[in-house]
């Protein structure tokens, strides 16, 4: 069980439904990243545990499956003007149900998972009474908790070893510290909200670990990337979380005009992690190395690292159109006048004669 099930599936479909079902792949992740792809009754599905979404395309419209009548029922309002067929509901092909409706089909049927578990463990009523005196984590005991995991030594290395310099306040919490913090707190929307309108860099990171891919509207990811000055801030945005948005490539497409050299990093490192974790169809990935060849001159450090990284992405994927592309661009790139295209083009052939 695994994407390539789902891959395959796609492959088989025109570029019109395959466009359209990765839009829906796309937020049912966005859901549910915890979720696994694979196959259930011969079309993609994600599984957590048991069959939680799966969708389909036929001659003349699309459908998706809730793999719940209940779900079906318990949503009948939300699903009012689409064609309820059995156990799903079909779409036009080229308009996939928006990324929110979605949201709650899955968390629909995750209650219901869940709620069925329960029912047959139920908690004593001594954890029941611990569970509901657990308030949701407030900014300031986790700032203050982030103050208590700083590192004196990381704090000093980020600008001296990784070239992280920002204005922002900085504790200096190592990236696994706030991992861990992330891991322990869950998503959280509106406190990643919060953590990020403290000017924390370390609240900061933090908040691109803690919220909710399926809750992000593109205002706020404009709104975040601007407030990004350092290259480690924009790559984990967009590598761990925004790569996961149902906007990505439209977010792409208007970085990649930027002039702010952070907001243009952005365009090509989430072009690059939209890539590497099979986000985005061939398509997407071909207008992307339009955007490549198009900025691959801009000689600045940061952007033109994220514009390399980029092009080395979608040059490893497993399309072979996609491969043969990224390849033809490289060496059109090496052979360029301008320096900064030309090291573009070399460094990524380099790459990929490593098999990269």
């Amino acid at each position: 069980m695994s994407a390539r099930d789902a891959d395959a599936y796609l492959a088989t479909l025109s570029a019109d439904k395959r466009a359209t079902l990765e839009k829906v792949r796309q937020a049912i992740r966005a859901a549910a990243p915890e979720a696994e792809e694979g196959l259930s009754y011969g079309m993609p599905a994600f599984i957590l545990g048991k069959p939680i979404a799966g969708y389909s395309a036929s001659a003349n419209h699309c459908s998706y499956f809730p793999m719940s009548g209940q779900v079906i029922a318990k949503l009948a309002e939300e699903l009012n003007g689409y064609e309820i067929s059995k156990g799903g509901f079909r779409f036009p092909i080229g308009k996939p149900p928006p990324a929110t409706l979605i949201r709650k089909l899955v968390k629909a049927r995750l209650a219901e998972i869940d709620g069925a578990a329960a029912a047959k463990k139920a908690p004593t009523r001594r954890a029941a009474a611990k569970k509901a005196t657990v308030a949701p984590p407030e900014v300031g005991a986790i700032l203050a908790e982030l103050k208590r995991g700083a590192s004196p030594a990381y704090k000093a290395d980020m600008a001296k070893r990784y070239g992280i310099v920002t204005k922002a306040a900085v504790y200096g919490a190592p990236v696994a510290t706030l991992r861990a913090l992330a891991k322990k707190i869950g998503y959280d929307h509106a406190l990643a909200e919060k953590l990020w309108a403290s000017g924390v860099h370390d609240a900061r990171m933090l908040a691109t670990m803690v919220d909710d891919p399926a809750l992000v509207t593109p205002a706020q990811m404009n709104r975040w990337v601007k407030d990004c000055d350092n290259w480690a801030l924009v790559d984990t945005a967009c590598f761990h979380y925004w790569d996961r948005t149902p906007h990505a490539f439209k977010q792409i497409e208007k970085w990649s005009k930027a002039k702010d050299e952070f907001v243009k990093r952005a365009a090509f490192a989430l072009l690059a992690s939209c890539a590497l974790h099979g986000q985005g169809s061939d398509a997407d990935h071909l207008r992307g190395l339009q955007l490549i060849e198009r900025e691959a001159s801009d000689l600045r450090n940061f952007v033109k690292k994220a514009v390399n990284w980029a092009l080395r992405a979608i040059g490893g994927k497993k399309s072979p159109k996609l491969r043969t592309a990224a390849r033809a661009l490289a060496q059109k790139l090496a052979a360029s006048e301008d320096a900064t295209a030309r090291w573009n083009g070399k460094d990524a052939l380099r790459a990929f004669g490593k098999g990269a």
